[in-house]
């Protein structure tokens, strides 16, 4: 757990969404945003050192955690929308009066992270995308979602995290018992609805390949040596993102963050400085 004092709050979006948001240190504005299926604890681990030279952020998207769970809907006035998703980013920096920030998107957070960068890149000073896909997902990962949905549907919470963490983005992750524990904890606060809503926007979404070309600030795409589908990605995004260097992390794969944190702070904090 960190040991710097946060200062906690509730920002309110254009569509009335409640945003729980973490803040602690001082210096430029760096703000991450969580994989799916977790919440802004997640980054806990590395607070104290982002908090040493960064106002440090972290946030529940909507759906997730201590932020609003607004039921979910099919079609085109859904609450989880890949708009909306960038729509909670810039709810939490508005009401902190931030008006340009670093931006870390992990996993699903990446979909947060280009949301909001792609409709207010003068907002960005830098940009981080980890483990991270613009494309239209591959379908393997498109057909092994359906059975996801469908197990949420009829097995409820419990069965569906254990379904989801035992997938082939996170090998590995099985044997480690402090991941399990944590997981167990975001389950806690997760609601159906709210896991239903974020799922489809991380997983049944466009391709936003073709809004990247708006974003002029230096980006950073890391991605683990193990991570198969995103390998070929990550390649593109560099191709495709004017300022864009890609580091690819060795021993890691998807959950880069858990499976080797140290890696993962050395890398973002020498792109920061």
């Amino acid at each position: 757990m960190y040991s710097i004092d946060t200062k906690r709050g509730i920002a309110k979006t254009a569509d009335g969404i409640r945003i729980a948001y973490q803040v602690s240190g001082q210096g430029p504005a760096l703000v991450f945003c969580h994989a799916m299926a977790n919440d802004q604890r997640i980054y806990d681990q590395h607070r104290d050192l982002f908090s040493e030279s960064h106002t440090f952020i972290t946030f529940d998207q909507r759906g997730s955690g201590d932020s609003d769970h607004p039921p979910f809907e099919e079609g085109r006035n859904s609450s989880y929308t890949v708009e909306k998703f960038g729509d909670d980013l810039k709810a939490v920096l508005d009401d902190l009066g931030i008006e340009r920030a670093s931006v870390l998107g992990f996993s699903m957070g990446a979909v947060a992270a280009l949301s909001f960068s792609t409709r207010w890149p003068d907002r960005v000073e830098r940009l981080i995308l980890a483990s991270a896909m613009a494309s239209r997902l591959p379908e393997p990962i498109i057909e092994r979602a359906r059975l996801v949905e469908e197990m949420l549907d009829e097995k409820g919470l419990k069965e569906t995290y254990n379904f989801y963490f035992s997938g082939m983005l996170f090998d590995g992750l099985s044997g480690m018992n402090e991941v399990q524990k944590k997981i167990a904890l975001f389950r806690e606060k997760a609601t159906p609805h709210g896991f239903k809503g974020c799922f489809r926007v991380t997983i049944d979404r466009p391709s936003l390949i073709e809004e990247l070309n708006v974003i002029q600030c230096p980006t950073l795409i890391l991605v683990g040596e193990n991570d198969t589908h995103y390998l070929v990605e990550a390649e593109l995004l560099e191709r495709t993102i004017l300022n864009a260097k890609r580091v690819v992390m060795s021993g890691v794969g998807h959950p880069m963050t858990v499976q080797d944190p140290k890696a993962f702070e050395t890398e973002v904090m020498a792109f920061l400085s």
